[in-house]
């Protein structure tokens, strides 16, 4: 199950990535497996057929892996790097509907930024120092929108 940081929430000892285009390519893009197929087919309806290429849905073309969607990059790099922070700001539903089916990771966002299938988070409450479980939208979307 994801965890939810508000911006100016996050444990300081958690690194916080906001640039994912630059994080997947400099990282995340090296450590691609076959976990990664079910990602970029579900995502970008392309295919990952080597180390760092896929082939395109719009012709066939192989694409180097930097060419994948902001979306399916920030996905790639919460699967892949569980004990970081990722800004989720630049998903589209496809991407987030992923995110909140993940069943690890962490992620963050200025706003409310929700999949209507989440079925269950946990969010970190600063004050308390420690995560609680939501599973409801409308009760996440209210914790996200509420000062603290």
């Amino acid at each position: 199950m994801i965890t939810i940081y508000k911006h100016g929430q996050i444990p300081k000892s958690i690194e916080t990535v906001k640039l994912n285009d630059v994080y997947f390519n400099k990282y995340t893009a090296q450590m691609l497996d076959n976990r990664a197929n079910r990602v970029i087919e579900k995502i970008d309806h392309a295919e990952l057929t080597g180390p760092y290429t896929i082939k395109s849905r719009f012709d066939g073309t192989t694409l180097n892996t930097d060419k994948l969607s902001s979306g399916c990059k920030t996905v790639l790099n919460i699967m892949y790097n569980p004990d970081k922070v990722f800004d989720i700001r630049e998903c589209g539903d496809n991407a987030l509907d992923m995110i909140y089916s993940l069943d690890e990771g962490k992620i963050c966002c200025d706003y409310p930024l929700i999949s209507f299938d989440m079925t269950r988070v946990n969010v970190y409450d600063k004050s308390k120092k420690k995560c609680r479980e939501i599973d409801d939208y409308e009760e996440l979307k209210e914790w996200w929108s509420g000062e603290d």
